[in-house]
């Protein structure tokens, strides 16, 4: 049962990293500068749970989920409100966040129905892995909602930028950043040709014996590393899994077997995780091919936005050329 539970913990880990958070990251776009026009017409997003209709360019938006924070983040607009699920859980701001979000109000999870309808939206963003069908009627009663765009646990971010784009009228911008991040990460393949072909496991410690890994293949976390060239090992994708990832002990270990290792720990663990039995003798190791991260960073990896990629890529990009060589 232990097992079990920890299992689930890191499965919510791909969408959010600790279960049972409940997020909400509030963006509002209000001034001449966000350089959107009010008077606009209606446009509809499709989406996990039907269509919503947005009647005119949203002046203040609520978004629910790090990822749609981030979308609204990166089209210029400043929150008057947010929850962020990264911060909360890394205990600190999110690193690639811009100054801008201070002028926000945090909201906090205590009565979160009542604080976003407080804040008067016209909009309201909804992260698939916090709201659920139950919880976007909620929050359609208080403004138009977007919750996730598809089924899928973690929605792509490109998806999100495009349909927040299109509802901003932000098209051109929202293209703009797309294709940007995109090209970072084409540059990366091409300046690292060796990637192709090789393998990586991600890996979170949870606690001092609880070693998490990603084991599924399809798992909307793996799309950065996939455009790298790199694939997740058939000994680790065929081992049980339980939302798409498995635990390992620390006697474990040496079936990490990969090319690149992403190495994140809790707070306090990362000298225990390089102590782990086999841990000097694994491939990624010799070849200095460790991307060391905390908590924060794999939960960037496992919510990709266009703001957390740039930053994470600079961050494990020393291990990428390690793991190509």
């Amino acid at each position: 049962m232990r097992s079990a539970r920890l299992s689930r913990t890191w499965a919510r880990a791909a969408a959010g990293i600790l279960a049972g958070l409940v997020v909400v990251g509030l963006a509002g776009c209000g001034t001449s500068s966000d350089g959107t026009d009010s008077g606009a017409g209606a446009v509809t997003i499709p989406h996990a749970f039907g269509q919503t209709s947005v009647p005119q360019v949203p002046k203040r938006i609520v978004a629910i989920g790090n990822q749609w924070l981030d979308a609204a983040l990166a089209l210029g607009v400043t929150p008057v409100g947010y929850l962020d699920n990264v911060a909360m859980v890394s205990k600190s701001r999110t690193a690639w966040d811009p100054d801008t979000l201070g002028r926000a109000t945090q909201l906090s999870n205590n009565d979160l129905a009542e604080s976003v309808a407080a804040l008067d939206p016209d909009l309201i963003l909804a992260d698939g892995y916090y709201a659920d069908e139950k919880m976007y009627t909620t929050f359609s009663k208080i403004a138009p909602t977007l919750p996730a765009l598809s089924k899928s646990m973690v929605t792509p971010w490109q998806d999100q930028t495009t349909a927040l784009g299109k509802v901003l009228h932000k098209d051109a911008d929202a293209a703009a950043i797309v294709a940007k991040v995109t090209g970072r990460i084409d540059a990366l393949a091409q300046q690292y040709p060796g990637l192709h072909g090789k393998t990586f496991a991600s890996t979170w410690l949870a606690g001092p014996s609880q070693l998490m890994v990603l084991i599924d293949p399809k798992d909307g976390s793996t799309s950065l590393f996939t455009a790298l060239g790199l694939h997740i090992p058939e000994q680790l994708a065929a081992l049980p899994s339980n939302g798409g990832r498995t635990q390992l002990s620390p006697e474990r270990v040496d079936e990490l077997q990969v090319d690149l290792l992403l190495a994140a720990t809790s707070p306090g663990l990362a000298d225990t995780y390089r102590h782990f039995p086999g841990y000097d003798n694994l491939p990624a190791v010799r070849k200095h091919a460790v991307a060391e991260l905390d908590t924060q960073d794999i939960a960037g990896l496992n919510q990709p936005t266009a703001l957390s990629l740039p930053y994470l890529l600079d961050k494990i990009e020393p291990a990428l050329a390690a793991a190509a060589s």
